[in-house]
């Protein structure tokens, strides 16, 4: 009971100084509370200190101390008491391990512990493919597009197809469009990779025609516009010059109707802040 007081202050403390900027600071409050929490068996109080530190590490682009601590941390956690806190923060711990092995150029490892962390979190990657729509979640999804995103970066093609395509088929039965949008470009990346310039065409295609059905279509044109040109650039690798001049001249009408509200925007809004301080220099 003691020790757990001491690590709440000193975790407290750390915060502090992360949340002020005071980086060294907070580095030896979360590991002197680490110390003091392994030292007593407070376990998700040392999870919660060498988590932290993993932040730190990771933020400071420290991929090899970020990987070192947040392993620790997801030790720590699956020694406490098992509790939903506990489990959850684990699973925190094992997406933020899987996020710096990709960014340390480790797809592959990066892929196993997503794997152990969906599992951890009771995911079934398969089950967005299922029949029952209903029991799809928003969990099975996000951690799929993971294991996604970790195949693609490793090469492992077939299998980054096979999630895109579990996702997909979830994203559909949720009517979750942005997460279609982003499964079609990824099979748009995976089948460039092959130069399998038709499949590229009919992803890129269905992609564009998704953006529309977005609740703010407009706050993704910029996207949008991308998509179209990446997608004229296919046409015109297969040599389907027709196709290719309808997507570029629609995402030239796109730009010039974005350049157009944003005009209209700054023009409302520096009217506005004229007028408000007309009314000022009146009072």
């Amino acid at each position: 009971m003691f020790a757990r007081a001491r690590v709440a202050r000193r975790l407290q403390r750390g915060r502090a100084a992360a949340s002020s900027g005071d980086t060294a600071t907070a580095r030896d409050h979360f590991a002197a509370a680490l110390r003091t929490a392994r030292l007593g068996e407070a376990w998700r109080e040392a999870g919660q200190a060498a988590s932290s530190l993993g932040d730190l590490a990771r933020d400071a682009g420290d991929w090899a101390d970020a990987e070192h601590h947040y392993r620790l941390a997801a030790t720590q956690y699956k020694r406490a008491p098992r509790s939903a806190r506990s489990v959850g923060a684990r699973v925190q711990c094992l997406e933020s391990l899987g996020d710096v092995l990709l960014l340390a150029g480790r797809p592959w490892d990066a892929y196993r512990e997503f794997q152990e962390g969906a599992a951890t979190a009771g995911v079934d990657p398969a089950r967005p493919a299922g029949d029952g729509a209903g029991f799809v979640t928003r969990e099975d999804l996000r951690w799929t597009s993971h294991l996604a995103t970790a195949a693609q970066a490793a090469g492992r093609r077939k299998l980054a197809t096979e999630h895109y395509e579990t996702v997909l088929a979830g994203c559909e039965a949720r009517g979750d469009v942005a997460g279609q949008i982003m499964c079609w470009k990824g099979l748009a990346a995976l089948a460039e990779g092959m130069m399998a310039w038709n499949d590229v065409a009919h992803a890129l295609y269905t992609a564009s025609n998704l953006y529309p059905a977005l609740p703010e279509p407009e706050a993704h044109t910029r996207e949008w516009v991308q998509c179209l040109r990446d997608l004229g650039a296919v046409y015109k690798t297969l040599g389907r010059r027709d196709e290719q001049v309808r997507a570029f001249k629609l995402a030239l009408r796109l730009e010039q109707v974005d350049a157009s509200a944003r005009t209209d925007r700054d023009a409302g809004q520096l009217t506005s802040e004229t007028m408000a301080h007309d009314e000022h220099r009146d009072d």
